[in-house]
């Protein structure tokens, strides 16, 4: 390896020069590299020993784009990165719209033996300018994983994303909304009125969604554990209802999120009545929540047909007309019924580990994360624990 100088004369007479790397890469082919200043080719020759002496230095001409990167990112997903299962596709699809909107759009044309951490923080800085704070972390995770599959392909030496991050401060996060009692009072109260609606069609409809909507409050089931819920799993006669599996969003069912999600829930006797009830009425099949061709139900006819409407009727939701059709905009998401289960078990009294176990968290921090805010903090308690533990070690 060397270092040398080149100077030359342009047609037009400037004369120009510039510090030129020759070295041989570790298959023993011969690489030149060039730099305006001296100082550069020597940092970048120090690093270049390094890479070439463990096997990983990859050069300009043989580097492919962050863009072909996260293609083949994209691709290890969907078969199933590092041996485990294919990412879901919804994930899929986030993470494609992450490289389509963000990634290619922004940096995808940076080869990956010329990334540099400043020019990852660079574009982690465009992210903060031009997304949200949410989005900007949720992108910059994804380039840090293409970087890293990439690295793991022999592409590129290191991740040069690693230094770079996005803190989330306590002031940035948003606390979940979460509707009240009386709200979701009236919202069962409309779906059982609705079971007996004088129109056929709305009867059937709701026959199946009152005891959905029950279901998730009482629970604090996620909707793709509804959809994938089985008869098998529901004992009435015990009161129990075992999460064991889920629906993804293609409709297959499958394992449920994480190991704690597998749980056992108490169902009480109101749901129990209107389970039996719906299951004298419910399509043949395993499922409790089917379509009504015993099917998997779409999360999209939850959204639309049930929730958008019961919202709807109870005044919980924005409602325009766009060229003639009703657009309505629900004050809260479906998800708000499993933030309101988790919010009366704290204030009934559960504690952390309870609320984790029921709501089937992966780790009490997610408990902590979501639902911190809502438990209460007793100064009173703490002082006199603080005066007993004294006085116990004290004497």
């Amino acid at each position: 390896m060397a270092i040398s100088k080149r100077t030359w004369t342009t047609p037009e007479g400037r004369s120009g020069s510039a510090w030129e790397v020759s070295y041989r890469d570790q298959q023993g082919k011969r690489r030149r590299k060039q730099f305006a200043r001296k100082r550069d080719a020597d940092a970048w020759l120090v690093k270049a020993r390094s890479e070439i002496s463990s096997g990983i230095h990859t050069a300009d001409s043989q580097s492919i784009t962050l863009g072909d990167a996260a293609d083949l990112w994209l691709q290890s997903c969907e078969r199933g990165r590092d041996g485990r299962d294919p990412v879901e596709p919804h994930t899929l699809r986030v993470y494609r719209s992450h490289v389509r909107l963000h990634i290619k759009l922004l940096i995808g044309s940076e080869l990956l033996s010329q990334l540099t951490t400043p020019k990852i923080a660079n574009f982690r800085d465009s992210l903060l300018d031009t997304r949200s704070r949410a989005m900007a972390k949720k992108v910059l995770s994804t380039l840090k994983a293409i970087i890293t599959e990439a690295q793991s392909r022999g592409l590129v030496a290191q991740n040069v994303a690693k230094p770079v991050s996005i803190t989330t401060a306590t002031r940035h996060k948003k606390r979940v909304n979460i509707p009240t009692k009386d709200q979701v009072r009236a919202i069962i109260e409309k779906a059982e009125e609705l079971t007996s609606d004088p129109q056929p069609h709305i009867a059937k409809a709701w026959q199946r969604y009152h005891p959905l909507l029950l279901t998730s409050v009482l629970t604090g089931m996620r909707a793709s554990e509804l959809r994938g819920l089985y008869w098998s799993s529901v004992d009435l006669k015990d009161g129990t209802l075992d999460v064991c599996q889920r629906a993804d969003e293609t409709g297959v069912i499958g394992p449920v999120k994480s190991g704690a999600g597998r749980r056992r829930i108490t169902v009480p006797p109101s749901l129990a009545r209107v389970l039996r009830e719906w299951r004298l009425l419910c399509p043949p099949g395993d499922l409790v929540f089917p379509n009504w061709q015993g099917k998997v139900e779409t999360h999209a006819n939850i959204t639309n047909r049930c929730w958008y409407s019961i919202c709807d009727r109870c005044e919980m939701a924005t409602v325009k007309r766009v060229k003639k059709k009703k657009r309505v905009s629900p004050h809260y998401t479906f998800h708000a019924l499993r933030h309101f289960h988790a919010s009366m078990l704290i204030a009934s009294g559960a504690t952390p580990k309870e609320v984790q176990v029921e709501m089937g968290h992966s780790s009490i921090q997610v408990t902590f994360d979501t639902y911190g805010h809502l438990f209460p903090e007793d100064e009173a308690m703490r002082v006199q624990r603080a005066a007993s533990m004294e006085a116990e070690i004290l004497g």
